[in-house]
C-alpha cells in the first residue's frame, strides 16, 4: 500500500476507535434513542448529497422494502443495542466485543452460506470466544453497573445482527452500489427511531460537550467515516480495508483510559490482542489452509459501528 493509504488507515481507525470512546462519554446525557437518531441521521445528510452526485438516488427509490429491512433490524437495533451497552461496559470493551462481528460472519458463512472453513479457522473462531470470556474475567474493571454482563451480551447480538445484515444484504442488494445501501440504512434507521428518540428526550439539556460528543459520532465516525472506507475500498480492496477492524478496539481502549479515565489492564490488552487474532485466523487472513484456499469472509463495516 502506498502511504497516502496507510496514512488513511490510521486516521480511520481513530475516527472509528473514537466512536466508542463519544458513545460512552455521551450516551447518559442523551440516551440511547436519541443518540442514535441524531448521529444517523447527521450521517445520512452528509452522504446524501454525494449519493445523489453520483446518480445514486434511483437505486435508492428502488428499493423501499429492502431498505427497511436492513435500516431497522440490520442496522437500528444493533445500533440501539451496542448504545445501551455503552452506559454499563467500557469504551475499551465495548470495541474489543465488536471486533468478533467477523467471527459471526464466518459462522454465518459455514451455517447459512454452507462455506467450507477448515480446522483452522475453526481453531480461531474458538481462539477468539476464548478471548472474549479471558476479557469478561476482569470482573468490575470491564465493567460501568451492575447491568454489566447483559451489555455484554447486547453488545456480542449487535456483532451477530451486523453479520447476518450482511448476510442479508448480499443476497438481496445485489449489483447495488454500497454507498446506496448504507445511505438508505442510515437514513431509515434515524426516521424510525426518531418517534422513540423523541419519547425519551432526556429532561435535563445536554451539555455542550455531549453536543460536542454526538457531532463527532454522526460527522466524523459516520459520516465522514464512512466515505474514507467507500474510498479505501476502491483503491485497496476489501482485505486490505478490513484491517480497520483490528485498529479500532486499540484506539478506543486507550482513548478511554485518557479521556473518561477508564482502566486499561494487562488482562483487556490480552483479552483483546487474543480476540484479533481468532478473528484473523476465523478470517484466512493468516495461518494455514485446509484443502483449497478460501477467500476471506466478506464482513459489513463495523463503526460503532461506527463502522456503518
Amino acid at each position: 500500500m502506498r502511504t497516502r493509504d496507510v496514512l488513511e488507515l490510521l486516521f480511520l481507525s481513530v475516527l472509528w476507535g473514537g466512536a466508542y470512546l463519544f458513545t460512552r462519554a455521551a450516551v447518559p446525557a442523551f440516551g440511547p434513542a436519541p443518540l442514535v437518531s441524531l448521529r444517523l441521521g447527521i450521517a445520512a445528510l452528509i452522504l446524501l448529497p454525494l449519493l445523489a452526485w453520483r446518480g445514486g438516488l434511483p437505486q435508492l427509490w428502488a428499493r423501499p422494502r429492502t431498505l427497511f429491512m436492513v435500516g431497522v433490524p440490520f442496522t437500528a437495533l444493533p445500533f440501539m443495542l451496542m448504545t445501551w451497552g455503552a452506559l454499563h461496559i467500557t469504551a475499551g470493551v465495548s470495541a474489543v466485543l465488536n471486533a468478533t462481528a467477523p467471527m459471526f460472519a464466518a459462522l454465518v458463512a459455514y451455517f447459512v452460506m454452507k462455506e467450507h472453513l477448515g480446522r483452522w479457522r475453526v481453531a480461531g473462531l474458538a481462539l477468539g470466544f476464548v478471548g472474549v470470556l479471558w476479557l469478561m474475567s476482569g470482573g468490575p474493571l470491564s465493567l460501568r453497573s451492575g447491568d454489566g454482563a447483559l451489555a455484554v451480551a447486547a453488545v456480542l447480538g449487535t456483532a451477530l445482527i451486523w453479520s447476518l445484515g450482511a448476510t442479508y444484504t448480499r443476497k438481496h442488494m445485489v449489483g447495488v452500489d454500497a454507498l446506496v445501501t448504507t445511505t438508505g440504512s442510515v437514513g431509515v434507521a434515524s426516521l424510525a427511531l426518531a418517534p422513540l428518540a423523541w419519547a425519551t428526550w432526556p429532561e435535563q439539556p445536554p451539555s455542550m460537550r455531549a453536543w460536542a460528543e454526538m457531532a463527532f459520532l454522526g460527522i466524523l465516525s459516520s459520516g465522514l467515516g464512512m466515505l474514507m472506507y467507500f474510498r479505501l475500498l476502491r483503491r485497496i480492496g476489501a482485505v486490505r480495508a478490513m484491517s480497520v477492524t483490528f485498529l479500532s478496539p486499540l484506539v478506543a481502549m486507550v482513548s478511554g483510559a485518557l479521556y473518561l479515565g477508564e482502566a486499561l489492564t494487562w488482562q483487556m490488552v490480552g483479552g483483546c490482542a487474543v480476540v484479533l487474532l481468532g478473528t484473523a485466523m476465523s478470517l484466512g487472513l493468516i495461518g494455514r489452509a485446509d484443502g483449497p484456499r478460501a477467500s476471506p469472509v466478506e464482513v459489513p463495516p463495523v463503526p460503532g459501528t461506527g463502522s456503518r
